[in-house]
């Protein structure tokens, strides 16, 4: 049997480390938020690959493809197998891993009670609202991302991924991104280069960048103060496109920056630092 290899991306002790394994061996320990790293051939790669109906992210350096998967949060632990399906529902690969069972801090905030108990004219702009966030999430462009992403604010980090939070009492969804807390002026770059593919002003997000950075790897930034761009502008890595603020439910300037991947949250501490391309031993520049 051919041998595939496979890199894992977790988080251990606040430190992101990478192993190769093949999958005919056994399984490797993964955590919810962590990204999976698999080359593929050139043929793979000019299909369309899914997961659970989730379009996955390929990205090419030189002659060399990769296949990614964003390990979702609510992810059962223990032992998973992940068919890997073309747009004919043609089972190409299977990827068995082992999720081990992670502990996320517990956060309890104060927010205003509009956002706990919304009234009927806010549960009906929630609804609008989630239309909207969820067009923008379904976009998808072409592009090569480029993997060597930036702390998008100077800051303090307040919030990791994976936390669960409780507001005023009331149990809340896990949190989903990195709080960098700034004062309210304080500028936002783009992590990396993309597409702007929606802005606006939204009952729980506030002033919301969602920015497209190509095969279905995404950032999303909330609770702004101003936005400098508009839909369908594109934007390059480290330029300024907003202002930290707290619109929104927030509970004090700061910018919440999440990544999408898959269609499913990942932590964003993966994409910093050269994380991936050192830990895939790629340098250079990045091929559309």
């Amino acid at each position: 049997m051919k041998l595939i290899r496979v890199s894992i991306f977790f988080l251990l002790s606040n430190l992101y480390l990478a192993q190769s394994f093949s999958l005919a061996s056994g399984y490797n320990d993964v955590y919810p938020g962590g990204i999976i790293v698999k080359e593929i051939s050139h043929k793979e790669y000019e299909k369309d690959l899914f997961v659970n109906g989730n379009r996955l992210v390929k990205w090419r350096n030189d002659d060399n493809f990769y296949l990614f998967y964003g390990i979702p949060y609510d992810i059962k632990t223990g032992q998973n197998s992940l068919e890997v399906i073309d747009k004919d529902y043609k089972i190409l690969k299977k990827i068995n891993i082992y999720i081990k069972d992670k502990e996320f801090k517990i956060q309890k905030i104060k927010v205003n009670k509009k956002y706990t108990k919304p009234s009927k004219k806010s549960i009906e702009r929630i609804k609008q609202d989630k239309f909207k966030l969820t067009d923008a999430r379904k976009i998808w462009l072409n592009n090569n991302p480029d993997l060597d992403f930036i702390l998008p604010a100077k800051g303090i980090i307040t919030g990791v991924f994976g936390t669960k939070r409780f507001y005023n009492g009331i149990e809340g969804r896990y949190h989903n991104g990195y709080d960098i807390a700034a004062d309210i002026g304080t500028p936002i770059l783009a992590p990396s280069s993309g597409k702007i593919t929606l802005t606006g002003n939204f009952f729980f997000n506030g002033k919301t960048i969602y920015l497209d950075h190509g095969r279905g790897l995404k950032s999303i930034m909330i609770h702004l103060n101003e936005i400098f761009v508009n839909d369908n502008d594109y934007v390059k890595k480290g330029q300024i496109i907003g202002t930290i603020g707290t619109t929104g439910k927030s509970t004090g300037p700061h910018l919440h920056w999440s990544v999408l991947m898959n269609n499913t949250y990942v932590d964003p501490e993966m994409l910093l630092n050269k994380r991936i391309i050192n830990n895939l031993n790629l340098e250079g520049s990045w091929k559309s």
